[in-house]
């Protein structure tokens, strides 16, 4: 969903209390929403509850916050001080597992089965990156937000972001070369 098409169904929220157009913003955010909020607070279903919450907040404000021009930063921002409060509040830790990456099957295989095999690969890869780093590596690798916008959204600094990205891009290319080179 690109920006034109949020703010367009953000003004019809904001005017015309357009239930549709709320729905639609839901969906498309939803899911990317979750995903953050879980690599911040630990879970996935305080992760859910929070975004959920940022949501119903978001549209019983809908005629305050209806001058929000980023509609984007502004639920990232929301979710992300949500999702600290959770943690202040909650005192949870949370602490990563480093299990060993498995290697792929011997060739032979279809090469979709192999693609899909490197992929959990890569997946199970990005997981172990330390919380800050893979949170930043989702936000401009997957959702394709710019250095600047990361940095607002997380309250650090440009560079901050870039050194988290070179960081998890480097581990994950070590990730790559083990898999395809591994030691025997």
């Amino acid at each position: 969903m690109g920006d034109a098409e949020v703010n367009t169904l953000w003004q019809a929220v904001c005017g015309a209390d357009d239930q549709s157009a709320f729905r639609t913003l839901f969906d498309g955010f939803y899911q990317r929403l979750v995903r953050f909020a879980a690599d911040l607070a630990g879970t996935r279903e305080a992760a859910e509850e929070i975004v959920s919450d940022v949501f119903v907040q978001l549209w019983k404000n809908r005629r305050q916050t209806g001058g929000v021009i980023r509609l984007k930063t502004y639920l990232y921002t929301a979710v992300r001080h949500r999702s600290y409060n959770y943690v202040r509040d909650h005192q949870q830790h949370r602490w990563l597992g480093l299990d060993s990456i498995e290697e792929p099957a011997e060739t032979g295989q279809h090469p979709s089965l192999e693609w899909k095999e490197l992929q959990q690969q890569l997946d199970a890869a990005v997981d172990r990156l330390s919380p800050q780093c893979r949170t930043v590596f989702r936000m401009v690798r997957e959702e394709g937000f710019k250095y600047k916008e990361v940095a607002a959204i997380l309250d650090i600094s440009p560079r901050t972001v870039e050194t988290q990205l070179v960081r998890a891009v480097t581990r994950l290319r070590e990730t790559l070369q083990a898999v395809q080179h591994p030691v025997r």
